[in-house]
């Protein structure tokens, strides 16, 4: 039997159905663009850098697991908002991360060739012998046993993470639903009291934090770098608190801090500052490449002369963070100033001064899209505050940041065309914003940016502050690796007085000033490890460098010690001179002949890092490599111990109070707890470069643990 069916006709016009999977909904964590699965790149949402992701998630999914700001977000975020990707990539990066310390890993702790193999034992917990323990600290519950020692312990590790440190000094502690929590699985549980908790609870999760940050520097792959910060704790500058931290590649740990009082028995001087950083030295157990000192004070280079006489094998220099606040500081301050270390004199100091006490004011009339102009920690010192009329003051941060953000006012009719729309509903300004009349207002700020003289200075002053805040945004807030390399830092200052000296906008003398000052904090800034860092760079090669500066840098790499600091013999400089000339000589002709290479390509755009490249690449040469690792693995800055303790969420002020023993204790816990996690999401660059094939060398027979 037929039936009669009808179809409809086909839709001639109807979209195709699209093909491949879905795209992932996971973008809008990486990115705010529409679509970045079909773009090439985009920028981060978080850093704001541009990621070549090449439309691959995969690829934005690494940038996030490297992201700062994407970490610190994922941590303070509740655990149900994390997406479930973020907890899959940190597992697998933490089980990779277990089985690279059973494998064989080229070690430049002991400054051993990549040759050589350092395994790293695991010790498994026998589990049928913590069954069988039995004791008063045991509790049997449903047929399992509980530790109530280490309950304790779990307990105050969870109350030292994560309440607010003042009211672990308080007497009475109540956490009742903990309380219930936790009897859910033993009734017999009791918390324990205050006292008990900042005593013996504290010493115990001190150990283990302890223990767990000594194992983390000494199975890393490279050597420790040592800190220091120094922060006034009163308005009199009398009380300073001297804090140290260590930084094993990236990711700076807290050690402790010191509390100086500035009196005539104690004083932060030259002989107490070597004496307290050789003792920190000496207190750890792993090796260390160096030190980066402060250099705002006065004594700053002195101390590090006698500490390279007593640790000959280490390097030691200045921060360049430091360095260039003080030069910012040196040009907004007068002269005559006491606590100024610098005895070259601004001409322009004066009118510095007044003209950001006007930007000052002016930044009420920003638009409301402008960017903000956000720095970092500034220097520490008693004179960064200037009082630039009777009643008014200043602060450099806050000078340095209203010129800088007065940049739009120099297209005076688009601002007042964006602040002051008058007859439309599109206009761009708050009115909320203005609590006087629109007409005063606009009448007042047109008389200002009017005035041909306010054009003249701020081009001026732009002049003089834009290339010293485009080398403070290279280095970043002090928390985790710079963009600007340690063989970058010479070029860097070379290139700022250059910048100076060819401004159109600065009259002779002007230029000259400027150009001392920068040549006065490149000296207080500068060691031995910048200019053997730009030597044993393969990008630069030490061309930068000037020629009596470049003979010095290869003198001293030939005069490199042992560990014990001994000289090297004659032999031994023969074969490192032949390494060297090698290097040089392999070097250049890749960044001559081979310049286009994808090798080549990504050591110069930085993809690739100089310390991957030794601790990769260099086994043919593994005396050099020995000593470039060593240098290499070196910051730019110190690590800032104010962010890193305020990222952790450790108030300072509770801190600078306590003076006792046990605050101290309180920090450690809670900021190496936090960095612990972090480094450990994070991982190191290096592990997949020690996963690469080695390549064999061809270099004499000498080994790396010769010279450090």
């Amino acid at each position: 039997m037929e039936t009669n069916r009808t179809f409809p006709p086909p839709l001639l016009n109807a979209p195709r159905r699209p093909r491949g999977r879905p795209p992932s909904r996971s973008w809008a964590f990486f990115t705010t663009i529409v679509e970045p699965q079909k773009q090439p790149s985009a920028v981060c949402r978080h850093c704001n850098q541009l990621v070549y992701h090449r439309q691959k998630w995969g690829q934005a999914r690494s940038h996030l697991m490297k992201c700062p700001q994407f970490l610190r977000l994922m941590e303070t975020i509740p655990s149900t908002e994390v997406p479930e990707w973020y907890f899959a990539e940190t597992c697998r990066r933490q089980n990779v991360g277990n089985r690279n310390k059973t494998m064989a890993i080229p070690s430049f702790q002991n400054q051993i060739s990549t040759q050589s193999v350092l395994a790293f034992d695991m010790t498994m917990v026998n589990g049928d012998h913590m069954a069988m323990e039995t004791g008063d600290h045991m509790a049997i519950n449903n047929g399992y046993s509980i530790n109530l020692v280490e309950l304790e312990k779990n307990v105050a590790m969870h109350l030292f993470t994560t309440i607010a440190m003042e009211k672990l000094f308080v007497e009475k502690m109540e956490f009742p639903f903990l309380l219930q929590a936790v009897q859910a699985c033993n009734r017999d549980f009791v918390l324990p009291t205050q006292e008990k908790i900042m005593t013996e609870l504290l010493d115990r999760c001190f150990e283990s934090v302890k223990e767990r940050v000594d194992d983390f520097f000494k199975t890393g792959l490279v050597p420790v770098t040592l800190s220091l910060e120094a922060v006034a704790t009163s308005s009199s500058k009398k009380d300073w608190v001297v804090r140290y931290m260590a930084s094993l590649e990236k990711c700076p740990m807290y050690l402790e801090s010191v509390n100086v009082l500035c009196s005539e028995e104690q004083r932060v001087d030259v002989e107490w500052s070597v004496r307290d950083v050789a003792r920190v030295v000496e207190k750890l157990s792993c090796p260390v490449a160096g030190c980066v000192i402060p250099c705002s004070s006065l004594a700053s280079q002195r101390t590090r002369e006698l500490l390279e006489k007593q640790f000959p094998a280490m390097y030691f220099y200045g921060c360049m963070r430091d360095a260039l606040w003080s030069l910012v500081q040196d040009i907004f301050t007068d002269n005559d100033a006491t606590d100024k270390e610098c005895s070259i004199s601004v001409p322009f100091t004066q009118d510095f001064q007044q003209f950001a006490l006007e930007c000052k004011d002016l930044e009420f009339f920003l638009p409301i899209q402008a960017n903000k102009i956000n720095l970092g920690e500034t220097i520490g010192s008693s004179i960064n505050v200037m009082h630039v009329t009777a009643r008014r003051r200043l602060s450099i941060k806050e000078a340095f940041t209203a010129i800088l953000q007065a940049e739009p006012f120099l297209d005076a009719d688009n601002v007042l065309n964006q602040l002051f729309l008058s007859g439309s509903n599109e206009a761009s300004y708050d009115e909320s914003r203005y609590p006087t009349e629109i007409e005063h207002l606009q009448n007042q700020l047109a008389k200002i940016l009017r005035n041909p003289q306010f054009e003249v200075k701020l081009r001026k002053f732009l002049d003089v502050l834009r290339p010293i805040y485009r080398l403070l945004e290279l280095l970043g807030d002090g928390t985790d690796a710079t963009s600007l390399l340690i063989s970058e830092v010479h070029s860097s200052f070379s290139r700022l007085a250059q910048q100076f000296a060819s401004s159109t906008l600065l009259q002779s003398e002007e230029k000259e000033t400027l150009q001392q000052l920068v040549r006065h904090h490149q000296e207080n800034v500068l060691g031995s490890a910048h200019v053997l860092a730009n030597l044993l760079d393969p990008v630069l090669l030490g061309e930068n460098l000037p020629v009596d500066t470049m003979e010095n840098a290869e003198q001293k790499l030939m005069s490199s010690l042992r560990v014990d600091g001994t000289c090297l013999s004659e032999t031994d400089k023969e074969a490192l001179y032949a390494q060297y000339m090698d290097f040089k000589k392999f070097a250049l002709n890749q960044k001559t002949n081979k310049a286009e290479t994808r090798d080549f390509r990504t050591l110069k755009e930085r993809k690739k890092s100089p310390l991957q490249f030794w601790f990769a690449d260099g086994a043919k040469w593994p005396v050099l490599q020995a000593i470039a690792c060593h240098i290499f693995v070196m910051p730019v800055c110190a690590a800032s111990s104010t962010r890193v303790i305020s990222d952790a969420g450790v108030a300072l002020h509770p801190i600078c109070q306590k003076t006792s023993f046990s605050a101290d204790k309180l920090v450690y816990v809670r900021v190496n707890t936090h960095q612990l996690h972090v480094a450990e999401v994070a991982g190191s660059s290096l592990v997949t470069e020690a996963q690469k094939p080695q390549r064999k060398s061809i270099a004499n027979d000498i080994t790396a643990s010769m010279v450090v």
